[in-house]
């Protein structure tokens, strides 16, 4: 039987996905509150919970906190600000004429932004997210999102970005965006297989890299992530079919096409591949 509280928590959950939070992230908001509030059992009966700006806001008491971090949110005046910022909006736009070079190549629209976010990206060294680079293409990649919400690149971007800097939630939310503008989004739903392996859940990176390959059958990098995959589970078999259609692929690449790291991860699997050869063969 269902009680009041477990109305209340339909009707809430409803609320949410009606503001456009895919079912993935009311459910990952749900759980982490349950974490961080174990004395409640039913979160959405006992506290009101909102979508503000694509994420989960939690009123408790006199405190707000986003739902998937816990970070304690402060309590602004919302009609002061807005009034403030009508202010900002009618003061007469700046005359820039004059203004030297440097600013008048600065990007001008959304996929502008999103190009000069890849551009900056490229001039981080991949590890350090205090690099001024790392900010910068961050920064580029959510005003291209500012500019259009329906940018489903720039979401997959900013999630490589951000996994790359070790922000797997935040990772995840982008690429549901972007698989919510545009489903059939191979990038988005490579990457996403890829972060349930790196966060040991190798049944749904298979799931999501079978899901992949159908719809793109030689795509290298789901073969090759699904290979690794299924290595996890102890499927050798089809782990080998896998990494032999990687190497394959690779070497039907032209070469300009194969980089270095593409080339020395065809070597591993290569080496991979004829270990589990000689295992399967009993020799």
């Amino acid at each position: 039987l269902y009680d009041v509280r477990d109305l209340i928590a339909v009707k809430g959950a409803k609320e949410l996905l009606a503001a456009g939070l895919s079912l993935q992230r009311v459910r990952r908001s749900l759980d982490a509150l349950r974490i961080k509030l174990p004395g409640v059992s039913a979160p959405l009966a006992r506290l009101r919970i909102r979508c503000e700006h694509d994420t989960v806001i939690v009123d408790e008491s006199e405190h707000a906190f986003e739902a998937a971090t816990g970070q304690v949110l402060l309590n602004f005046a919302v009609d002061a600000l807005r009034q403030e910022a009508a202010k900002v909006l009618t003061l007469p736009i700046p005359d820039r004429s004059g203004d030297d070079e440097a600013g008048a190549g600065a990007p001008s629209d959304a996929y502008e932004w999103f190009l000069h976010g890849t551009e900056l990206e490229g001039e981080w060294d991949g590890v350090d997210p205090e690099e001024p680079a790392f900010a910068a293409a961050r920064a580029a990649y959510e005003r291209a999102l500012e500019l259009d919400p329906g940018l489903a690149a720039a979401y997959t971007n900013l999630g490589s970005l951000l996994a790359a800097a070790g922000d797997l939630d935040g990772a995840r939310d982008c690429y549901d965006q972007a698989l919510h503008f545009d489903p059939d989004q191979p990038e988005a739903q490579g990457n996403l297989a890829a972060l349930a392996l790196r966060a040991g859940d190798p049944e749904t990176a298979i799931a999501g890299y079978r899901q992949l390959l159908r719809g793109a059958p030689e795509n290298l990098e789901a073969h090759y992530g699904l290979a690794r995959a299924l290595l996890e589970v102890g499927s050798r078999g089809p782990a080998l079919a896998h990494l032999d259609r990687f190497c394959r692929g690779v070497d039907r690449l032209a070469a300009e096409d194969r980089d270095a790291s593409l080339l020395e991860r065809r070597g591993h699997a290569e080496i991979v591949a004829s270990a589990l050869r000689r295992e399967l063969s009993g020799s």
